[in-house]
């Protein structure tokens, strides 16, 4: 068995080959519609292997028909303007955001902010905090987050004197859970967390953490960057205050992001962007914000990328957030189980629940040149520290390879993996 990810004991043979058969069938249909895996070139051409899909996925066909049709027969400036277009618009923004909401499982649409992405989000919800922290409060993320879930809040706790703590991590790439128990309490503010690393694929207890910081009355605030494509999401239920999360990492268009909070926690941000849409008056001694979620909305609003977004939603709860997760995870444990045929292959880390992001290194050859080599054989993988750069040299690494798979990812992609790893071998001699 795996140590990577969970599996059932016992399974019979017949289940293993229901579920394979699930995943294939799954894929089949996902990558029908997907332009960018059809083949080019003639017969000649070779099958390309995208396995990049933690960094951004691939654009589903009924998404680009979206933002076409948009451009093509609604453009219009949403919130603005008395013609049947920019009300248009607006209905079509206005109908994104209830969307979202509902795909996440907020009680309201008031409660959904759209941003540039989940680095534009994270930042307004640090910078909407400026004044309320002071010193002595505690601000704890972990070991594993990405830049955009550490800068802000290290900027944070530098401008208001508040004390920056950092989650340790266990031997298998996991939250240390005994830690966290110590270390959230009193004094703790904002409890700030991914989801799903971007480099270990480690799925983190959130549920647990958030009720940790409730009980000391902090603010919890989840990077759901790498989760929501890969699983079903319930803000309400997991009861965290801020939640954040990426288009282009769900199959929509790149530019626009999501900041669920729940609406007390909204309250308490203050606006740090400033501009057209998020006021109801102004005068030259006086500002009038408009309610949420309009006020942390500066500027036009991306109205194309959040019909784009909600295109990305509607055609994934059409394959089924179930369906989609266990496709994943079955071929996550193929791929981890495939890997050992490899000499010299190491996977960074082994957490007992992962979603589908596997680091790993060949002995011998450098990161970069791997990624180099695959990509040679039409293989595309991330490698580098993927903005995690404190966490990838507390691993005592420079960089890794990383492979990640999406709802288009099948066994013939991995196969295609391990098949150029075995060509990359040689390198190492």
């Amino acid at each position: 068995m795996n140590p990577g990810v969970p599996m059932e004991p016992e399974r019979s043979a017949a289940v293993e080959a229901s579920t394979m058969s699930e995943s294939a069938s799954l894929a089949a249909r996902v990558r029908e519609q997907i332009p960018a895996l059809r083949h080019e070139g003639g017969e000649a051409a070779r099958r390309w292997a995208y396995l990049d899909s933690a960094a951004t996925t691939l654009t589903p066909q009924p998404v680009i028909d979206a933002l076409s049709d948009f451009y093509a027969t609604e453009t219009g400036s949403a919130g603005r303007g008395g013609h049947w277009r920019a009300r248009r618009s607006t209905g079509r923004y206005e109908a994104a955001r209830e969307r979202v909401a509902a795909f996440l499982g907020a009680e309201t649409s008031a409660s959904v902010v759209f941003t540039r992405g989940a680095t534009h989000a994270l930042n307004l919800i640090a910078g909407g905090l400026r004044g309320a922290l002071r010193e002595g409060d505690e601000v704890v993320v972990s070991a594993m987050e990405h830049h955009a879930n550490l800068l802000p809040w290290r900027a944070l706790a530098e401008a208001s004197g508040a004390r920056l703590r950092v989650l340790p991590l266990n031997e298998r790439g996991e939250l240390d859970m005994d830690a966290a128990e110590a270390m959230i309490g009193a004094r703790t503010a904002v409890v700030a967390l991914t989801h799903v690393s971007n480099v270990l694929g480690t799925v983190n207890p959130v549920d647990e953490l958030v009720a940790m910081a409730r009980q000391h009355g902090a603010l919890s605030v989840i990077d759901g960057s790498q989760s929501v494509a890969h699983r079903a999401v319930d803000v309400t239920t997991l009861g965290c205050d801020f939640f954040v999360c990426s288009a282009h990492k769900m199959y929509g268009p790149t530019g626009v992001g999501v900041l669920y909070g729940r609406p007390e926690a909204l309250e308490r941000l203050r606006p740090v962007e400033l501009g057209g849409g998020m006021m109801t008056s102004v005068t030259e001694e006086e500002v009038v914000f408009a309610e949420l979620p309009n006020r942390l909305e500066a500027g036009t609003p991306p109205v194309a990328q959040a019909v784009g977004l909600a295109a990305a939603i509607a055609w994934m709860e059409g394959f089924g957030m179930e369906a989609l997760q266990r496709h994943e995870e079955e071929l996550t444990a193929y791929a981890l189980g495939r890997f050992e045929a490899v000499e010299g292959l190491e996977v960074v880390r082994r957490p007992r629940q992962r979603s589908a992001v596997i680091a790993f290194g060949l002995r011998g050859v450098d990161a970069y040149d791997l990624g180099e080599l695959l990509d040679a054989q039409n293989v595309a993988v991330r490698v580098g520290s993927h903005c995690a750069h404190p966490l990838v040299r507390a691993l005592g690494l420079c960089a890794t390879a990383r492979a990640s798979f999406g709802a288009y990812t099948d066994r013939d992609d991995v196969d295609a993996l391990i098949e150029a790893l075995m060509q990359a071998t040689h390198f190492s001699r």
